[in-house]
């Protein structure tokens, strides 16, 4: 999909999915802390909500991340901090968000389900917290976790 123009497609969605793997691992390098918008989970979820499954591969390609979600993460996140505030569906300026306004229950729903599996923590954010509220409850987390520095 460019310029707001297509249909989403798994080529698109498997380089999203290797985004999520490899980008937070070379930033957690750095960083005794990292918080990161999406997982690959995320991906999985909307990639399966977007991407027609009797498509040739389709079904084979979403099963295998799937299994790497599943096999990964446990491995690579410490907690999950899950948001469930929506985005203002007219608030525009974002021409790829705007073509799965109409999904933010459904994809809730799969991505919480996605992001919910043995050995992953999920921390459940309450909603209507400004930015600075979201870092304030975040960090008081982690920090009873015992992910944080002395």
């Amino acid at each position: 999909m460019l310029h707001g123009e297509g249909n989403f497609d798994l080529v698109a969605e498997v380089d999203l999915l290797a985004q999520h793997l490899t980008v937070p691992l070379r930033a957690a390098r750095h960083h005794q802390v990292l918080i990161t918008d999406k997982t690959p989970a995320n991906v999985l979820a909307l990639a399966g909500l977007v991407l027609d499954p009797a498509e040739p591969g389709t079904a084979e390609v979403l099963a295998a991340a799937e299994a790497l979600c599943q096999a990964w993460m446990p491995l690579a996140y410490d907690a999950i901090v899950y948001c469930r505030d929506r985005y203002d569906q007219k608030a525009g300026g974002d021409r790829m968000r705007e073509k799965v306004l109409t999904l933010q229950d459904k994809s809730d729903t799969a991505i919480h389900e996605a992001c919910t599996m043995p050995g992953v923590q999920i921390l459940e954010m309450p909603t209507g917290l400004t930015v600075a509220q979201r870092v304030q409850w975040t960090m008081e987390r982690i920090g009873n976790m015992g992910l944080l520095a002395a």
